[in-house]
C-alpha cells in the first residue's frame, strides 16, 4: 500500500512540460476527466503544449441526447481552456442553429472568437445522416459566416480555415464567406463541396477565385472549368478532388482536358487529383494523358468498364494512379460484361507502379486473384467473397512444361476460399481475407 501511494505521488508530480505531453495525447473529454481526478494536472492544461489539437465530434456517432450534452461540456471546456488551443476541428452531424434550446452551437462558435487567440487553424465539418430527406435542417446559418470572418480577423495566429460539406441555402443569395470581401476567404485553405453544398446553385462557382490560399479542393465537376481551376492553381492549390454524378455538355466535357493538365504540370510538377465518378456513361475523353491521377472510384456506372478503357487508364496515369476502385454499390452479383477485364486489372497491378488499393466489387476468378496479387504488393486488395469463382480460366491446349506447372499451382492454390487467402496473405505479407458482404462506396468519401 505504502508502494503504491508514493507511485501515485511522483506520477502527480511529474514535471509540468511531461504532464503537458501525456496530456496532449488525450480527448478534450479526457483531458476534463483527468484534471478533475488529479488537480494538480490543471497548471499543465493550462498550456498550448496540452491542446496541439482539438477535435469535437463526431456528433453522429452519438445519440442525439448525448449529442447535446456533449456541446455543453464542450462549450464549458473552450470557457476554461479555449486560449490554449492551436488546432481545432469541429464536426458537427446535427443542425448548428436548431439543435438546443440553449443554442450552443453559436455559444461555440462565439467563444472560439473570443477565447481562442492562440488558434493556428480551425476546420468545420457539416456531416449528415446517409439518406437524409431532409437536408433543409442543416443549413448554416448566417451567424457562422460572421462569426468565422471574425475569427480569421480577430484571431491573429489563424494560418488556416477549412470547411467541409457546408450546407448553403444559394437562393438567398448567401454567397458564404468566399465574397471578395470576405476576410477568412484569404485564409481558407481546404474546402470541401459535396452535392449538398449546392442544393440551390446554378452555374459555374466563380467566386472560388477569391480563395488564394486554397491548397485542396473537392467540388462537383460540373462546377469548375479551365479557368477557374488555373487561377486556383497558379495560387495555391495543390489537390483536386472531383465528383461527377450526372453527364455534362459537350462544352464542359472538353474541358480540362490534355493541354490543361500539361498546364498545370508546368506550373505544379506534384499537383494530384482524385476523380469519383458514379451514375455516369464511362467514355475514355473522361481520362486525358498528362492528368496527374492518384485516386480514381468508378461506381453504379450507366455502361460496364471494357478492356479497352482499363488499359487506356493504366497506360495514361501508370506513374501516378495509387487507388483503383470499381464496383456498384446499389446491386449485387452484376455481370462484368467484358470478359477480358481481369487480364486487364493484371495489367493496370503491374503497369501502375504506385498503386497501393485495388478495390473490385465484380466476378472475379481465383487464378485472376492471385495474378494481381503477384503483380503488386498492395497495401489493400478487396474483393468481395460472393464474386470469387474458384474454376480454371487459363487453360491452352499449347502450354509449355513450365507453364502447365504453374497452372497446377494455381489451381491448388485458388482451389478454395482457404487455399486462396493462405495464398495470397502470403504473397502481401500481411494477413489477407475476402470480404464478406458487398464492396459498397459511401456517398462522401473522405480522401
Amino acid at each position: 500500500m505504502h508502494q503504491h501511494m508514493e507511485e501515485c505521488s511522483s506520477l502527480v508530480y511529474l514535471p509540468s512540460i511531461v504532464t503537458s505531453k501525456i496530456l496532449s495525447y488525450l480527448s478534450w473529454q479526457e483531458k476534463m476527466a483527468t484534471v478533475t481526478a488529479i488537480s494538480a494536472w490543471n497548471e499543465a492544461l493550462r498550456s498550448t503544449d496540452a491542446w496541439s489539437f482539438v477535435r469535437y465530434g463526431p456528433e453522429l456517432e452519438e445519440n442525439v441526447y448525448f449529442a447535446k450534452a456533449s456541446r455543453d461540456d464542450f462549450v464549458t471546456c473552450l470557457k476554461k481552456y479555449g486560449n490554449f488551443m492551436r488546432s481545432l476541428h469541429l464536426c458537427f452531424g446535427y443542425s448548428i442553429e436548431n439543435f438546443s434550446t440553449a443554442n450552443t452551437g453559436e455559444q461555440i462558435f462565439i467563444l472560439i472568437q473570443k477565447k481562442c487567440n492562440n488558434l493556428a487553424a480551425l476546420h468545420v465539418e457539416q456531416e449528415v445522416p446517409e439518406g437524409c430527406l431532409d437536408v433543409h435542417c442543416y443549413y448554416w446559418p448566417d451567424f457562422v459566416c460572421d462569426v468565422v470572418n471574425a475569427i480569421a480577423v480577430h484571431c491573429k495566429s489563424v494560418k488556416s480555415i477549412s470547411l467541409s460539406q457546408p450546407i448553403v441555402n444559394w437562393s438567398e443569395d448567401n454567397m458564404f464567406i468566399i465574397t471578395t470581401n470576405s476576410p477568412a476567404a484569404r485564409k481558407i485553405t481546404e474546402l470541401e463541396l459535396s452535392s449538398l453544398s449546392f442544393l440551390n446553385h446554378d452555374g459555374k462557382l466563380k467566386e472560388l477565385q477569391n480563395l488564394t490560399a486554397l491548397k485542396k479542393l473537392t467540388i462537383r465537376r460540373e462546377k469548375v472549368n479551365n479557368e477557374i481551376l488555373l487561377h486556383l492553381v497558379k495560387h495555391s492549390l495543390r489537390e483536386l478532388v472531383l465528383y461527377q454524378e450526372e453527364e455534362l455538355s459537350e462544352e464542359d466535357q472538353k474541358d480540362l482536358g490534355e493541354d490543361f493538365w500539361s498546364e498545370v504540370k508546368v506550373i505544379c510538377p506534384h499537383f494530384k487529383t482524385d476523380l469519383i465518378l458514379r451514375c455516369i456513361m464511362i467514355l475514355k475523353i473522361i481520362f486525358p494523358p498528362n492528368m496527374p491521377l492518384r485516386y480514381l472510384i468508378l461506381d453504379f456506372l450507366v455502361n460496364v468498364m471494357t478492356k479497352g478503357i482499363v488499359d487506356h487508364i493504366s497506360d495514361c496515369y501508370k506513374d501516378t494512379l495509387r487507388r483503383f476502385t470499381y464496383t456498384n454499390s446499389f446491386l449485387e452479383n452484376q455481370e462484368m460484361g467484358d470478359s477480358r477485364l481481369p487480364v486487364a486489372l493484371v495489367s493496370l497491378a503491374q503497369k501502375c507502379s504506385k498503386l497501393e488499393t485495388l478495390e473490385y466489387g465484380f466476378p472475379l476468378s481465383s487464378f485472376s486473384i492471385i495474378l494481381i496479387a503477384q503483380s503488386r504488393k498492395l497495401k489493400s486488395f478487396v474483393v468481395p467473397s460472393v464474386e470469387v469463382s474458384y474454376v480454371s480460366d487459363m487453360f491452352r491446349d499449347d502450354m509449355t512444361s513450365s507453364e502447365d506447372e504453374y497452372l497446377n499451382f494455381l489451381k491448388s492454390a485458388g482451389s478454395c476460399r482457404k487455399n486462396l487467402e493462405a495464398t495470397v496473405s502470403h504473397i502481401l505479407g500481411y494477413q489477407w481475407t475476402l470480404l464478406d458482404g458487398q464492396l459498397k462506396v459511401n456517398e462522401r468519401i473522405k480522401l
